[in-house]
């Protein structure tokens, strides 16, 4: 199979794609395995055709095509007519995409954490850091709480 053309237009793409062949196949994978991840986690649906790849991610349908059917023979997808869905090989790796992209932006924020923390490492330590502090400001709140239940600073969780 042919990948699509290196001289493919993208309609309002934030990123400008590679220009290279195979960078641009890496470029696509990524964000195709990522949207249908994201779909699928939004509850939108397991399954994409061409014209939705072209809405969210502005690559032309018929590209688009080239690229899933790449994706199947890669055994990130499979197929089902004009219909494709991620394989178990597909939902890991689009996961892990996502997760990537996004990993900024789920890490504690400075000074949450000491720097050795595992948390600045692994998205999943960053949930469990996340969860132990909320578990420990609720034990801070319930141990400032006066006898009627509230807090003696005017309802704030913390003092002033």
């Amino acid at each position: 199979m042919n990948p699509p053309a290196e001289n493919s237009t993208f309609p309002d793409s934030a990123v400008t794609p590679p220009k290279s062949s195979a960078l641009q196949m890496l470029y696509w994978r990524s964000e195709i395995l990522q949207v249908m991840y994201w779909l699928r986690g939004e509850g939108f649906g397991d399954i994409v055709d061409a014209p939705m790849i072209e809405r969210f991610l502005g690559v032309d349908a018929a590209n688009g095509v080239s690229y899933l059917n790449r994706l199947v023979d890669e055994g990130y997808l499979t197929a089902d007519g004009t219909f494709y869905a991620l394989s178990d090989f597909g939902l890991k790796q689009g996961a892990r995409e996502f997760a990537e992209s996004f990993n900024d932006l789920t890490k504690p924020a400075h000074g949450e954490c000491s720097d050795d923390c595992w948390c600045h490492a692994s998205v999943d330590e960053a949930d469990a850091c996340m969860a132990h502090r909320v578990e420990h400001n609720h034990a801070m709140d319930a141990k400032h709480m006066n006898a009627s239940g509230e807090h003696p600073n005017g309802g704030h969780g913390h003092d002033l």
